[in-house]
């Protein structure tokens, strides 16, 4: 294990770092282009080894369910603009109580983790186990009980209250419901997740149904190209999430880098370690800048790594980026 971890690592120096000797090979490296349309319409999933693998629409969706057994992740559309709060109830709530929004501007905003695709939206208000926000795991019956009652606004507007109600282990589905405020249009749905290959089951709230056919195989794809809430500065940006498995190093300034200094870096689980910060907007030019010093090591779920250098970006106008990708 060891001596395979120094040989990537002085692939990595012999090919990544310098510049390339005569008897290099001119292929292993490729110069890539994504395109999320003008606006950023679609989500892009990426292979490193592939290309792309979906190109979706990136607001047809409003929540998003983990199929992992173990997992009690329900993601928000929140590049979307769809935001999440909890409704504070008292001991012995009802679904059928009514609703006070009463200060509802005041109330804190629940978006997705920028670290972890498990430490989603509905999970924030969590108070550690057996509590995961939403619900809280029986011991017997290896269900997640729905505990909380959440407020939810779409992308279009529209506020909506929402309830999960469980999931189930032996029936491997969730059930849960949701209606206006007042409690009229009311839905009752239950999504199976059994024998999904994907991360998530996704669903819109605003159409009342399932979206099929958005995300690929879970073994497919490493990058998602896609908008999302920065939560270190609350702002919705356009950026990179690693897929579940998938590891990155960001480096700056790599050609001052020594091998014990790359020896001291570790790959990070953080699912915005690419992230968004490669660009930075000019102001004085109205243009993204690159940023030239700064590129990413990438381990796919097959421990194959890569090294990623963007070149180009050209923002909402078209949603082109580019960037250099290299097999080490």
């Amino acid at each position: 294990m060891k001596r395979n971890f120094w040989i990537v690592l002085v692939t990595v120096f012999a090919i990544g770092f310098y510049s390339c000797d005569e008897d290099d090979s001119p292929d292993k490296s490729v110069i890539a282009t994504v395109s999320q349309g003008a606006n950023y319409t679609n989500d892009i999933y990426y292979s490193l080894a592939n290309g792309i693998v979906a190109e979706v629409p990136r607001t047809n969706w409003d929540i998003a369910f983990s199929v992992d057994a173990m997992s009690s992740s329900i993601l928000i559309n929140d590049g979307a603009g769809v935001i999440l709060k909890v409704y504070p109830t008292d001991a012995g709530w009802n679904w059928t109580d009514a609703i006070d929004t009463t200060g509802y501007n005041e109330w804190d905003a629940l978006y997705n983790s920028n670290e972890s695709w498990e430490e989603a939206a509905f999970s924030q208000n969590a108070t550690g186990h057996p509590n995961y926000g939403w619900g809280e795991y029986n011991s017997t019956t290896h269900d997640v009980i729905g505990v909380a009652m959440y407020i939810i606004k779409l992308a279009n507007g529209d506020l909506k209250r929402i309830y999960i109600e469980n999931k189930s282990a032996t029936g491997q589905e969730y059930n849960f419901k949701y209606s206006d405020l007042d409690g009229t249009n009311e839905v009752s749905e239950t999504i199976s997740f059994n024998g999904v290959t994907s991360n998530y089951i996704y669903y819109s709230l605003e159409n009342e149904e399932v979206v099929t056919d958005r995300e690929p195989d879970a073994s497919t794809w490493d990058l998602l190209f896609t908008k999302y809430i920065d939560n270190s500065i609350q702002y919705n940006v356009t950026g990179v999430k690693q897929n579940i498995g998938v590891q990155a190093i960001e480096e700056d300034d790599v050609l001052d880098l020594t091998l014990e200094t790359y020896l001291e870096s570790e790959f990070s689980d953080d699912i915005t370690t690419i992230g968004s910060d490669w660009k930075d907007f000019d102001m004085g030019s109205f243009q993204y800048i690159i940023d030239a010093d700064r590129i990413y090591f990438v381990k796919d779920q097959n421990d194959i790594v890569y090294k990623i250098v963007f070149t180009g970006f050209e923002g909402s106008s078209t949603g082109n980026m580019t960037f250099e990708i290299t097999a080490l």
